[in-house]
């Protein structure tokens, strides 16, 4: 299991065989330009080197020094070459690491760590490998965090995707349905029920607003047929908690009721209408030139 902490630049040490010994100027000056903003987001991947009897740096402790041979006198880098070489040039003091008990385990991370930031990476492929590091690797929650800088519920999507649903899991890691459709089919109080949603969005297009609606109706019906909440009443359905009030969608006022009029729309579509009206709708436009809505 890696350890998060951070260490003195001047107690790293470069891989023995750097896979990027040209750096490109120009991409450099970049990364330059991104520490001195943000920092460094993205922890270095390190091995602890620890001094022996004879004062070399060895990979394993020295247990016949002590506390002096268990405690890590250097760290090799594994990955993070650039990162390292860009905190050097800005003089930074310190860099945030990853401690990795052997180079097996830190090239393992570094690997699924590559994986997961390819553009073509389902989220089902990310949930497999946070749980291929929290199942075999023992990872925590943290370790995973601060090694991917991702959050808990970032990770948590992910994993509730490989393994809540095998129809539903398999669907994403086909493309057939993307991370947000599938959020809302698991959603679904009734498991029997999330089979017909899938088809919907799978074959159908059914889109996340629209299985909205479906899932919203389905359990509320369910539940009123088991006597937890009554028929025909406003809670039952979906639609009328997704009405906006009696105003002008566009500018947004209330004051000249009269010349509203009645704008056809899907229902599942509703939202989405409102969400583009809200971007380019007079009240947005004024309220960006800082007049009066």
């Amino acid at each position: 299991m890696p350890t998060a902490r951070t260490v003195p630049l001047a107690a790293l040490n470069e891989p023995p065989e750097p896979l990027r010994i040209a750096m490109d100027e120009a991409k450099m000056e970049e990364l330059k330009d991104s520490l001195r903003l943000v920092g460094i987001i993205q922890p270095l991947a390190v091995l602890p080197l620890y001094q022996n009897a004879a004062g070399d740096l060895q990979e394993t402790p020295d247990a016949a020094l002590g506390k002096v041979g268990a405690a890590p006198m250097r760290y090799e880098i594994v990955d993070g070459h650039r990162r390292w070489y860009a905190a050097r040039e800005l003089g930074l003091a310190e860099v945030p690491v990853m401690v990795f008990e052997n180079l097996e385990a830190a090239k393992f991370a570094v690997m699924l760590h590559a994986n997961t930031i390819r553009e073509d990476v389902t989220p089902y492929e990310e949930g497999v490998q946070f749980l291929e590091l929290a199942t075999k690797r023992q990872w925590s929650m943290d370790d995973l965090m601060k090694f991917f800088s991702v959050s808990e519920s970032y990770i948590n999507d992910r994993v509730d995707i490989v393994r809540k649903d095998e129809k539903v899991a398999a669907a994403v890691a086909a493309r057939q349905i993307n991370l947000s459709q599938a959020k809302e089919i698991l959603r679904c109080e009734y498991p029997a029920f999330r089979p017909a949603m899938l088809e919907q969005a799978a074959v159908h297009g059914a889109t996340t607003a629209a299985l909205r609606v479906m899932r919203h109706n389905h359990d509320s019906e369910q539940r009123a047929a088991q006597g937890q909440l009554p028929t025909n009443t406003s809670e039952q359905f979906y639609g009328a908690q997704m009405l906006p009030p009696d105003e002008c969608l566009w500018c947004g006022r209330t004051d000249d009721p009269a010349n509203l009029v009645t704008v056809k729309v899907h229902q599942y579509h509703q939202a989405d209408l409102k969400a583009v009206l809200d971007q380019v709708g007079l009240r947005n436009l004024l309220a960006a030139k800082g007049g009066a809505v």
